[in-house]
């Protein structure tokens, strides 16, 4: 299983996601989702654990008040 991680800067907001998430789609996000390249918003990964995706957000993102995992796919619950 494969992790990604989200991230919209302007919101501070990050989430991990599965990679199967249909908000994910391995990285790609969803169809017709805004992927211009700004950098105020994308997809990193693939992680090959959870940890490393977590590892990942907390040393990437610090400033971020809004982090956790995806409501959605639960990554982490089985």
């Amino acid at each position: 299983m494969s992790f990604y991680v989200s991230h919209m800067t302007p919101h501070k907001r990050a989430r991990i996601h599965k990679g199967e998430c249909p908000d994910c789609n391995f990285g790609q996000g969803q169809p017709g989702q805004d992927k211009t390249g700004s950098g105020a918003t994308g997809w990193n990964g693939p992680f090959e654990s959870l940890g490393a995706a977590e590892d990942f957000m907390q040393k990437t993102f610090p400033r971020f008040t809004d982090t956790g995992k995806c409501a959605r796919c639960k990554p982490g619950i089985i």
